[in-house]
């Protein structure tokens, strides 16, 4: 590796959406705002300067309907930082004949519209569309809540350009009952002032876990570590042993878990951290007298505190949690990178989807599809979103992030991205791949993906990976012999209470 002296700080902003915290709302709904316990919360204030967006063809789309009316009701969680004013703007310009609300409600424990949802169907007060869920869709489905969206995507010429992958996704018993809006990223964040002290170059967009493993070993010495914490690499880097498995080798298509490919990405890592001083963590474990050779070396037992002293090559990262991390890690000089791939499956990499949906007692059925259709994949919602990050609108809006990736691989979509300024060639190799990509958010899809995982997994791999790479195939292929078993039965009751819920639903539509 011959060296490459990169000077500049160089901040890879490619967030799509999902910080928990707070965000900026649209302010068009004059009526009263409720949480799902039904009391009044503030809403959202505007982040629109008051200046007229500017989007190329709006309300011109031969495959909209512009004359549907009525109202829309909107569900927003506000806990999720998504930039979405321009997108719903551009919304109420295309149909003026519609009447947008906003029903803004905030979750209390895990990012899931589950509670929301519950008390607002016993109330009677479901909202007609749900926007950037990243909860359990089977849940919402088995509960009867969820519009089946067939009748409303045939021969729509845009869904064309939905991966079919993703169609899959949200395909249950025949019937498909969400769409994706946005895309996010595992990302491996890499220090660069690290880089040039070791006179290393920069990989390539589709490095390999061999080559991960050369710059790890390269960046461990006395003063650095190849990376703070390797717990996580074994999930990110399954689907480089075998590309039709992800977490824990479930393969969506079979819906087993092949544990082949996992098992050698957890030997993978239990090899790295026999190394001495690759994983930062791993020092802790050596003492002589009161201090760890974590403390010799780093001077501190913070968590994380060879990484915030910049004294590690690698770090993992997420694109929905870049903007929070540009003013965390403001002091480095750092860019974000794509996760390891094989050589024989460039492209294929961890990737999350966020979805959106309309509910089951949605009483104007044409008017929400006309709004869920353009918040989604239409060609004219997604270029309205996108034009919220170009030039022509800078300023109009005060966003948190510089730009999306969307789910759609409509032409015009992926033209306008790729000229957003600030987009890297990181970036659009992430959006480019997303086809090849597999889900690393089986919790939304998957139904008792949490429980099978907990149960059978978690504490599984936490004793193979405190071992030897030897003890990790019999570990984990024990652990896979109960957790099939498990798995089939969970998708076997999911989708008997679906098929009931499809019944009653044709049965009263």
């Amino acid at each position: 590796m011959m060296k490459k002296k990169i000077c500049s700080l160089f901040l890879c902003m490619a967030l799509a959406a999902g910080l928990l915290a707070g965000c900026g709302g649209d302010a068009g709904n004059e009526g009263d705002v409720k949480d799902p316990q039904g009391t009044e919360t503030e809403e959202p204030d505007s982040t629109h300067t008051g200046e007229e967006l500017v989007i190329e063809g709006l309300g011109t789309d031969e495959n909209a309907d512009y004359t549907v009316e009525g109202t829309v009701t909107i569900a927003v969680d506000t806990a999720r930082a998504t930039d979405y004013e321009a997108l719903f703007d551009a919304l109420r310009q295309a149909y003026p004949n519609l009447d947008i609300q906003f029903d803004y409600f905030s979750h209390t424990t895990e990012d899931s519209a589950a509670e929301y949802l519950s008390t607002r169907a016993a109330a009677g007060e479901l909202p007609d569309i749900v926007w950037d869920e990243a909860g359990q869709l089977p849940l919402y489905v088995s509960q009867g809540w969820v519009y089946p969206l067939d009748e409303f995507v045939a021969d729509d010429p845009d869904f064309q350009y939905v991966p079919e992958s993703l169609i899959a996704n949200y395909t249950y018993c025949g019937k498909l009952y969400a769409l994706p809006h946005q895309a996010h990223f595992e990302e491996m964040f890499v220090n660069l002032d690290v880089l040039n002290a070791l006179n290393l170059d920069m990989p390539s967009l589709d490095w390999t876990t061999e080559d991960f493993a050369t710059y790890l070993k390269a960046a461990t010495n006395s003063t650095y570590s190849g990376m703070e914490k390797l717990f996580q690499i074994p999930t990110l880097v399954t689907s480089a042993f075998n590309p039709s498995t992800s977490q824990y080798g479930y393969n969506e298509d079979t819906r087993q878990f092949e544990v082949d490919g996992f098992v050698k990405a957890l030997q993978y890592m239990v090899d790295l951290r026999a190394i001495p001083g690759l994983e930062a963590w791993a020092l802790r474990r050596n003492s002589t007298g009161e201090e760890t050779d974590y403390v010799k070396k780093f001077g501190s037992n913070e968590d994380n505190a060879a990484f915030d002293k910049g004294l590690t090559l690698f770090h993992g990262v997420g694109t929905w949690e870049l903007a929070d991390a540009q003013n965390r890690w403001s002091d480095k000089n750092w860019t974000c990178w794509t996760i390891p791939q094989s050589a024989e499956n460039p492209g294929v990499m961890p990737y999350h989807v966020d979805h959106c949906f309309m509910t089951s007692s949605c009483e104007n059925p044409e008017a929400a599809w006309q709004v869920l259709r353009f918040i989604t994949y239409s060609t004219e919602g997604n270029l309205a979103r996108l034009s919220m990050y170009d030039e022509e609108n800078a300023g109009k809006y005060v966003t948190i992030n510089q730009l999306y990736y969307p789910t759609t691989s409509n032409p015009e979509v992926a033209e306008k991205f790729l000229s957003l300024p600030g987009v890297t060639e990181t970036d659009k190799y992430l959006f480019e791949n997303i086809p090849n990509c597999r889900r690393f958010d089986y919790q939304k899809i998957v139904p008792s993906w949490s429980d099978v995982v907990g149960n059978y997994f978690v504490e599984q791999v936490n004793k193979a990976t405190d071992g030897t790479s030897a003890m990790v195939e019999a570990t984990i292929t024990e652990a896979a012999s109960l957790a099939n078993p498990a798995m089939e039965k969970a998708w076997a009751d999911f989708e008997a209470t679906v098929t009931q819920v499809q019944q009653e639903f044709d049965s009263t539509h």
